[in-house]
């Protein structure tokens, strides 16, 4: 099978390795990026069979990975419409699901392919439940989805059949399949994912300030506060969008973690009830 991954960052990346390293060893990995380094690297580690730095490459791809950032998804899945064989599935890794299925649906509606002969790609929303705070190519590895959850939320031509062929292709990652619609991955994940990275931005955002004026805390700093920020230092260039993209469901979530640092604020001065604060959260 011809995979054609899009996009040569930690996950793109990450899914070259793992398919080329697949038990089957049936892939035929086609890895498109606009980073000649990261092509370069792919095809001397073995981890693709071919290297491109144009969308045209995909044109013989069974499946087609949009592993970029969620707000380069719909644009280059609108280039790839003249582009993808006949049967070919457009899938992505994106963190954020029910935008881009609005936005893509929405091709099949208003554009008049139809009234035109013009058959739109397949599309399947996949995101893969697995990452590090570390980013780029030479950052990937063949293990990142080994045991790791990938949602699938559905295709737009609603197909059992390009579902189980996308969901195929990340079972041989070693991942584990969980399928959810979109709009209730977005809801879930805004709290599992995307507030925890806005709170390490903040949390080290603070910590930077304090750092101008004190030197010194640098020699306090212990592993929690590690642990707090790891994902600190994820790309600006993924998670903007991200977090404009899921805007109201991290809002909503955001507003629960403020109550609940009032509370704590609220009752530092009596030990009895900052206690039963910390109990409660560990119920």
């Amino acid at each position: 099978m011809k995979v054609a991954v899009i996009g040569l960052g930690l996950i793109g990346g990450s899914l070259c390795k793992a398919l080329k390293a697949a038990s089957s060893k049936s892939y035929h990995i086609i890895a498109i990026s606009r980073k000649k380094d990261a092509l370069s690297a792919a095809i001397k580690m073995k981890a693709a069979d071919e290297a491109s730095l144009n969308l045209g490459a995909a044109a013989d791809a069974d499946i087609i990975v949009i592993a970029t950032p969620v707000d380069n998804i719909v644009p280059i899945y609108k280039k790839l419409i003249p582009i993808v064989k006949n049967g070919a599935i457009i899938t992505d890794a994106g963190s954020i699901k029910e935008p881009i299925e609005k936005q893509i649906e929405s091709l099949y509606r208003k554009r008049g392919f139809a009234s035109r002969g013009i058959a739109l790609p397949a599309y399947v929303g996949a995101h893969p439940m697995s990452g590090k705070e570390t980013n780029g190519f030479e950052n990937s590895e063949s293990g990142l989805f080994k045991n790791a959850n990938v949602v699938i939320t559905g295709s737009i031509k609603k197909s059992a059949k390009n579902e189980k062929i996308a969901a195929k292709m990340w079972l041989d990652t070693g991942a584990k399949i969980i399928k959810m619609p979109a709009k209730k991955h977005d809801e879930l994940v805004a709290l599992t994912s995307h507030l925890p990275h806005l709170m390490a931005f903040a949390l080290n955002k603070i910590y930077r300030d304090k750092r101008t004026t004190d030197r010194q805390i640098e020699k306090i700093v212990a592993g929690s506060f590690y642990s707090a920020i790891r994902v600190a230092s994820s790309s600006a260039d993924m998670w903007a969008p991200i977090f404009s993209a899921n805007k109201k469901q991290i809002k909503k979530n955001l507003s629960f973690f403020i109550k609940e640092l009032k509370n704590f604020e609220n009752h530092l001065s009596v030990q009895t009830k900052i206690k039963k604060q910390i109990l409660d959260a560990q119920k």
